[in-house]
């Protein structure tokens, strides 16, 4: 597995590609954000560990970037960074988890290991990667979103939190659910940022925008 780590802090690349490179991982370090697209153009990247401070631009414009170009490669946050404010932003921009540190490398490489478990279907969920659920259409391989015909535009996080209500149509899922499924990890109790997400759908997919119910009191389910 290659993971890119792009961090300008040269004790901090050296640590981490040594953490990682123990645990059996291959690891490639960037210092900026243009060395870090410069990677992902020249070798395959399986996940990224991204600084939002770097020298030539701010990570979450390059968060932005690779939902654009790279949205099937995992990204995990690692910043100074505490304010949940940073937190929120980053996940609406795609990452798939975030560190603050200082952090235990241990942690770092069980979170690694839980994003890409959630990446990697098992063999059960692999017969289904195409869904339809009356009219949103939906292609895990491909990573697309139809709603009544009409291609949408998500970002991963997005595509993974309709994909869960999709493969269950009226089910209900509470916020803490749709955490859980769709991020992989306790995020202290912070549900907006679900609601923010939902919000941002029923945007992109209006006037279709009452397929996503709120069952008020308890979260949310795919009315088809």
């Amino acid at each position: 597995m290659n993971i890119l780590i792009i961090e300008d802090d040269s004790s901090i690349q050296m640590l981490l590609k040594l953490s990682l490179e123990v645990e059996g991982f291959q690891a490639v370090v960037a210092g900026t954000v243009a060395s870090g697209l410069h990677e992902l153009e020249t070798r395959p990247i399986d996940l990224i560990l991204l600084d939002l401070m770097l020298p030539d631009q701010s990570g979450f414009e390059l968060l932005m970037t690779l939902q654009q170009t790279y949205k099937e490669i995992p990204v995990i946050v690692l910043t100074a960074k505490n304010e949940m404010n940073d937190k929120i932003l980053g996940f609406q921009l795609g990452a798939d988890d975030y560190l603050t540190k200082p952090f235990e490398t241990r942690e770092l490489v069980m979170r690694i290991r839980a994003v890409m478990r959630r990446m990697t279907p098992d063999s059960a969920a692999q017969a289904v990667d195409v869904l339809q659920a009356g009219i949103i259409e939906m292609d895990r391989n491909e990573r697309t979103m139809k709603v009544a015909g009409k291609l949408i535009k998500t970002t991963s996080k997005e595509f993974d939190l309709l994909w869960l209500l999709a493969k269950n149509p009226k089910k209900v899922f509470t916020r803490e659910h749709i955490l859980d499924q769709v991020w992989g990890f306790e995020y202290y109790g912070q549900t907006r940022s679900v609601d923010m997400m939902v919000n941002r759908l029923r945007e992109k997919i209006k006037p279709y925008d009452h397929v996503l119910a709120t069952v008020h009191g308890m979260g949310y389910k795919l009315e088809v």
